[in-house]
């Protein structure tokens, strides 16, 4: 529910949605925000005559309840932008009990009755739609100096110190027909919104994760074989991904730590996979975008089948030898694309670049700056950032803080700024499965952000404050700012490195 208010009229707590000018002109680090000072309220009011409040994103007095209606609205055309949001419904609710689920999950069998899956058909959204590719809006935050700490600059993007709104929930697949009013100048995007809550989402994205795990293994045994991969399976596989992907994302984060594997490769080809079309929803890109870039993270690397498997697995330093031998994975993905009846133009393309480097340090072509392309520069970090927090042969996994850590570090040499931005904002400081302790001693497990307030995500609480396991582990959701039993509002205090407390994800809480 959104409405364009003048810049004068604003109030703390409103949540900003767009504004008169394009993000990229303006200091604002993040597309959309919660006015939590007046100096954000003053500097808002010197830059903008108009902006557009989502009165369901605000908070305190300024909240207003969903309702389904048009959202789009436009005072001649002064505002840069066009934001999509399908239509809306009431917050999604959990239906069933997140251990329960997982215990499902572990058990590999048909769920019992009382943990059957939500009944009602869910809508698909059209991923054949032609790729209007809008603008993400990249926003660089001018005034923070690049050597400003990496936590502190996360924690300034994600805190909300106002009373927390409820969350914003709507069905992004229903209602795609509405009339959505005349399109505004400049860039648009789609603003996707949670229609399913994580456990309910589960029982609909462990069938398609299961089948894309398959179909990477059969990719992988075709290739070694020499025939043709199936690209309509690939792409039907990546379709039913991002339809999950769309209703709740963490769904499929999760299974990405639960399901994982032996086999680096094929695990590996997921992760990017499922990251990327994330990545993409949340910079509010078509679903024709997100399958795209879900069919490139599955395909990016296939050509590592033909190198050497001592090279893939060796531990040390590689010789230069070995770099060029290593480096020619990326011709042989593309030969192995341009072998497919089907094989896209702009698949190949993102292929062929996901290595190239901002500083043109990277490989086949040395290729620098904006010569990479947006999609092809967002699978080169995707496919870093996975790699890091992955175990491979040659070193052990991070955690996401320190993998985001290093990111940062890669900031206008590996990547753009704005790309390296956009990304730790999509991941958070507290991503699904990071384990966190408690300000009440308690250890607990982050099973889904909130858009709202990143810093207080739903939690899954493993131990007790003497560190012992809990039977039946209760979820908090921070949002709401639970009260404990000391009578103080549960906090997280730290994040905790994986494995901590001998947590194993995937059997401790599944047991």
């Amino acid at each position: 529910m959104k409405e364009i208010v003048a810049a004068t009229d604003l109030k703390i707590g409103m949540f900003v949605a767009e504004l008169d000018r394009p993000w990229l002109d303006s200091p604002f680090l993040i597309q959309g925000f919660v006015v939590e000072n007046q100096a954000t309220l003053d500097k808002l009011q010197a830059l903008c005559r108009f902006v557009s409040v989502d009165w369901q994103r605000s908070t305190g007095e300024h909240y207003r309840a969903p309702v389904r209606e048009s959202v789009a609205s436009t005072v001649g055309h002064s505002l840069a932008g066009a934001a999509r949001i399908a239509g809306r419904t009431e917050a999604p609710r959990p239906k069933h009990d997140f251990v329960d689920v997982l215990r499902w999950l572990r058990s590999g069998g048909a769920p019992p009755p009382e943990l059957s899956p939500p009944s009602a058909a869910r809508p698909r959204v059209d991923a054949e739609a032609p790729a209007g590719r809008p603008a993400t809006n990249y926003a660089s935050d001018d005034e923070a100096p690049l050597r400003e700490g990496w936590r502190a600059r996360m924690s300034r993007w994600f805190a909300r110190e106002e009373a927390p709104a409820p969350y914003v929930a709507a069905d992004p697949l229903a209602n795609k027909d509405e009339d959505l009013g005349p399109k505004r100048e400049g860039a648009s995007a789609t603003v996707w919104i949670e229609s399913a809550a994580v456990e309910d989402e589960l029982f609909l994205a462990t069938p398609a994760y299961e089948s894309t795990q398959t179909t990477v293994e059969q990719l992988v045994a075709d290739v070694q074989q020499n025939l043709r991969p199936d690209m309509e399976r690939v792409r039907s596989n990546v379709e039913d991904m991002m339809q999950s992907v769309v209703r709740n994302p963490d769904a499929l984060l999760w299974l990405t730590r639960l399901k994982r594997t032996d086999q680096y490769a094929y695990d590996h080809a997921l992760d990017v996979s499922v990251l990327l079309m994330v990545f993409a929803r949340s910079l509010g890109m078509t679903a024709h975008e997100m399958t795209l870039l879900g069919i490139v993270g599955l395909m990016q690397d296939i050509g590592k089948v033909r190198l050497p498997p001592r090279l893939l697995k060796k531990s040390g330093l590689i010789t230069p030898l070995e770099r060029q031998i290593f480096q020619a994975h990326v011709d042989y993905s593309l030969a192995i694309l341009k072998d497919t009846p089907d094989g896209s133009p702009e698949v190949l393309e993102i292929v062929a670049r996901h290595h190239e480097r901002y500083d043109g340090s990277g490989y086949p072509d040395g290729l620098a700056g904006d010569a990479i392309g947006r999609y092809s520069e967002m699978a080169g970090l995707v496919d870093t950032y996975c790699a890091m927090t992955r175990e491979r042969p040659w070193g052990d996994a991070l955690s996401p803080q320190s993998a985001l850590e290093q990111i940062n570090t890669m900031r206008e040499r590996d990547f753009s700024e704005t790309v390296v931005d956009t990304f730790i904002q999509c991941v958070g400081l507290y991503p699904v499965g990071t384990l966190v302790a408690l300000n009440t001693g308690e250890v607990a497990v982050v099973i889904a952000q909130n858009q709202v307030r990143r810093l207080r995500p739903r939690v899954l609480v493993l131990l007790a404050p003497d560190h012992s396991p809990n039977a039946h582990p209760p979820t908090l959701d921070l949002l709401y700012d639970p009260v404990a039993p000391d009578g103080s509002v549960y906090e997280i205090r730290k994040a905790l490195p994986p494995g901590a407390y001998g947590i194993d994800p995937k059997e401790f809480y599944l047991g």
